[in-house]
């Protein structure tokens, strides 16, 4: 009995279900221990340089040389190479004064040439001033204007002309030296030439020309050998010697408020008083806050959304989105120094909403925010911000059905956050001034812009791939999925017609029923247009599309026919699959006629065979196990029992007689049809893994009547005509 005891008992202790439970357990501690893991790390995660103290930033406290120490400075000896370097002795010029001596004298024979143009008898007006438009010289091209000027002065003045253009680009040249750098070109085309000419008799179309041709005259002369001066430049840096420090023991390294530099870095590591960057009080008070803020986030999972905690992928997804979103903000906190408002935390809360639930969006951001506002040093209004930030981007995206959802999120993130930014400045403001205010308004008008704006990218190029890893379907995926060009949907329209208009009244019914008791109705909706794809295998052997033609099921056996119905199940998991629909479209095609029996058939073999198995009859399964699985079992079972009893005369609008009578063909009410179909599938233990209550299975059928009433417009059963003799 003892040993019989203790085999019953291990027998308990090791039940699938036990163990089952014990692994969900185990996945759950493991995804606990991941995100506490994950949160400690990128509190206590300090560059290695910064050890507390920041280049450019004020020093948080003073600090003292511990022992005497010498050391060769790498920061004062780089530093001063540099001066070296760039002194400006050691740049190296080339000049070659011919070219002013021959550009001087390309000026001077084109004067000449312009002077015999000018007194040439052979030549009339006009070909004087096509003479002088088509100039040999390469440097200068007189326009027709000038050309007519020079025509039209008289010898004394086109003397004067010529006179003073010759000693202006000799003053130009001597000015610097017979050594013109492009600095020197540009001050004598734009401010040198304008100057001298303006102190000269002639009037200012001469002076315009004659500025135009010296202009053209000038050339650079005096160009940089950067060969020889970053050889010069090498050398005068060589010749540095390293820089050696001494510091004594005790002597102020910095203070307090001072600005740290980089030689102060270096000082502080030579002598070893750089400050720790993170004690042990701090790093075990980290620890405990990303157990308690990790024990708050499951807490509320395991409470609210008991679905997530028992699927490791998506749970595991969760997680490591929220630690990805704080390593991001861990980097852009070391690396930016102002107030971070720019970081978009709503993208973390818009791919969560849309992916999971808006429930899990909150306290995933919530927790985000509070250890990113623990990061900044504990800053409550950039935890408020940042949190808000993500409830309005929630609010806004919903379901996201639409691309421009994530759009609308962005914007409300961007008036969210500087709506809250203002309110914060100007509370903590004792004088307020407009310049102040602008000044400060610009920078957060634009970090509020860049905060919403990469939200929406964000979030629009990654919830579909968040989506795909923790194997969920998002509403954007199921409007992709519902639209009539899909292969699948395609094939079926063109294949089975009739199963098409089926499954789209379906569609209608399920997505009614699940609007009215707060299921997924556009999974359902879906769904619906899916479940039965199997049937384009053998299209003809379904009623939906025989269309009058005879029944190819009466010269079959009862067992093959069956199996011909009962494989547009397995058929339509094999196209889904293969077609790479997602696992929850999947899983309505399994279990949408759940382990029902094909009664039809079942019965037909009952009667030509003496022992049947009743197994072979039965669909695969499994029963439906989520709210909406079992609306389209019941929808589809509705609209093809209602469709066919329209068919054959067999609905009527109201009894005439009392409620429990029956017609004498058989007909009934749309109610109590649908109330038995509903009826037969509790009775046969079809809906009983799925959390239906009899109030939702009550809100289901009153939908299904109204909804099927305005399409069948069953024909009222009048009574009997009493005949008189």
């Amino acid at each position: 009995m003892k040993a019989l005891s203790r085999h019953r008992l291990s027998r308990w202790l090791v039940q699938p279900q036990m163990l089952a439970l014990s692994r969900a357990q185990a996945r759950l501690v493991l995804a606990v221990l991941l995100l506490w893991a994950g949160i400690w790390a990128v509190l206590t995660f300090r560059l290695p340089s910064a050890s507390g103290l920041q280049v450019g930033q004020p020093s948080p406290l003073s600090i003292t040389a511990p022992t005497e120490v010498i050391y060769t400075s790498e920061v004062l000896t780089a530093e001063r190479r540099k001066q070296a370097a760039n002194n400006p002795d050691n740049l190296v010029y080339f000049n070659d004064p011919q070219i002013p001596i021959e550009q001087r004298r390309n000026l001077f024979s084109l004067l000449e040439l312009i002077g015999r143009v000018r007194s040439d008898p052979t030549l009339d007006e006009a070909g004087r001033l096509r003479a002088l438009r088509e100039l040999p010289s390469a440097d200068v091209q007189l326009s027709a204007e000038q050309a007519r000027l020079i025509l039209s002065l008289d010898d004394e003045a086109w003397s004067l002309l010529r006179t003073t253009i010759l000693s202006l680009y000799d003053r130009a040249i001597e000015r610097y030296d017979y050594a013109v750098d492009e600095r020197a070109l540009n001050q004598l085309r734009d401010r040198w030439l304008s100057f001298w000419l303006a102190t000269t008799t002639l009037d200012p179309a001469q002076r315009e020309l004659a500025q135009t041709i010296i202009a053209a005259f000038l050339r650079v002369n005096r160009t940089l050998d950067t060969v020889a001066t970053e050889e010069r430049r090498a050398n005068a840096a060589a010749q540095v010697a390293p820089v050696e420090v001494k510091v004594l023991a005790g002597e102020m390294i910095i203070r307090a408020g001072e600005i740290v530099t980089p030689a102060h870095v270096e000082k502080l590591q030579a002598t070893g008083a750089m400050p720790r960057p993170l004690g042990w009080p701090e790093l075990l008070g980290f620890g405990l806050l990303a157990a308690l803020l990790s024990a708050g986030l499951f807490g509320y999972l395991r409470v609210f959304q008991p679905n997530l905690t028992e699927q490791a992928r998506s749970l595991f997804v969760l997680v490591g989105t929220i630690l990805v979103t704080l390593i991001l903000a861990r980097i852009g906190l070391l690396i930016y120094d102002a107030r971070p408002v720019f970081f978009p935390l709503a993208m973390l809360a818009v791919v969560v909403t849309v992916v999971f639930t808006g429930q899990i969006g909150f306290a995933a951001s919530l927790l985000a925010a509070i250890v990113i506002s623990v990061m900044e040093g504990n800053d409550l209004t950039l935890a408020v911000t940042l949190f808000a930030s993500s409830t309005s981007a929630i609010l806004l995206v919903r379901s996201a059905e639409r691309l421009r959802s994530f759009l609308i999120a962005g914007l409300g993130v961007t008036a969210t956050v500087v709506a809250l930014e203002i309110t914060f400045w100007l509370s903590q403001q004792a004088i307020f001034t407009l310049s102040g205010f602008s000044d400060w308004m610009l920078t957060t008008v634009l970090s509020a812009i860049a905060n919403g704006g990469l939200t929406t990218i964000l979030s629009f190029g990654l919830f579909n791939m968040i989506g795909r890893l923790a194997g969920q379907v998002t509403a954007l995926q199921l409007m992709e999925l519902a639209h009539p060009s899909r292969p699948l949907l395609r094939k079926l329209i063109r294949e089975a017609p009739g199963t098409y208009y089926h499954s789209v009244a379906v569609g209608n019914l399920a997505e009614a029923a699940a609007e009215a008791i707060g299921a997924d109705a556009l999974l359902l909706r879906v769904a619906a247009y899916y479940h039965d794809i199997g049937k384009t295998i053998r299209p003809a052997f379904f009623t939906d599309n025989q269309m009058g033609r005879e029944n190819v099921h009466d010269d079959l056996d009862p067992y093959i026919s069956a199996q011909i119905i009962i494989d547009h199940v397995r058929e339509g998991i094999k196209m889904a699959r293969a077609a790479g629909l997602p696992e929850q479209i999947v899983d309505f095609i399994a279990t949408h006629h759940g382990t029902g029996l094909v009664r039809h058939f079942y019965q037909q073999a009952l009667q030509r065979y003496d022992n049947i198995d009743e197994r072979d009859f039965r669909y695969p399964g499994p029963r439906p196990y989520t709210r909406e699985q079992a609306i389209l079992m019941l929808a589809d079972s509705v609209e093809a029992t209602v469709r066919s009893k329209a068919q054959h005369g067999k609905l009527i609008a109201k009894r005439n007689g009392e409620p429990g009578e029956r017609s004498a063909n058989g007909a009934v009410t749309l109610d109590e049809l649908v109330q038995s179909i509903i009826d037969a599938r509790v009775r046969e233990g079809e809906l009983s893994d799925a959390p239906l209550t009899m109030r939702e299975l009550g809100q289901i059928k009153t939908v299904f009547v109204n909804t099927l009433q305005s399409i069948y417009h069953p024909r009222v059963d009048y009574a009997p005509p009493i005949v008189r003799v």
